[in-house]
């Protein structure tokens, strides 16, 4: 196979790679909790962009944003293909041990979380994924083309929709609380 990357961008992926692949690694083991599978995602997130370099997709304005979003989304593609997985298997049993029952409610509660991000729209799932990633309002203003002032607004509403989507449809009583 032929480089059709010139040793400039070569050099230009080498840095972007120093400079992202901490953060593009710790945004994936927040996703996943899997130290393992953060490190698998965040070398093929590097690979789609090597793959881009040299192409007619032009510069990226901001490389960290688009890191970060490619690394989500290839965080969410591996959990639907696990959840399609798991919904394949026909009795799906926890392994025997002191531990079963406790490891099987939190699997349960990590699919109940993504379940209900898949069930946001993208921008609501953006915006909670980047805040809670660390990134800081101007950031997010930036990667969303947003004004910094409205940030947070955005943020609230996001974070009501999945507090909503996440527990269901709340009764008269208990929004009084």
């Amino acid at each position: 196979m032929t480089d059709r990357v010139s040793p400039d961008l070569r050099a230009e992926f080498d840095e972007l790679y120093r400079a992202h692949a901490r953060s593009v690694r710790r945004h994936l083991v927040f996703l996943t909790g899997d130290q393992a599978l953060a490190e698998d995602l965040t070398q093929e997130t590097f690979g789609r962009l090597y793959e881009r370099a040299g192409t007619d997709e032009g510069e990226l304005r901001d490389p960290r944003a688009w890191l970060l979003t490619v690394a989500s989304n290839l965080a969410y593609n591996h959990f639907r293909a696990e959840a399609r997985r798991l919904a394949r298997e026909s009795s799906p049993e926890v392994a025997a041990g002191p531990d079963a029952a406790a490891r099987q409610d939190e699997i349960d509660d990590v699919l109940d979380v993504r379940r209900a991000l898949a069930r946001l729209d993208s921008r609501d799932r953006v915006v909670l994924m980047l805040r809670h990633s660390g990134f800081r309002y101007a950031e997010i203003a930036e990667a969303l083309d947003l004004a910094p002032s409205s940030v947070g607004t955005v943020l609230a509403r996001a974070q009501r929709r999945f507090r909503e989507t996440y527990e269901g449809p709340r009764t008269g009583a208990d929004e009084k609380e």
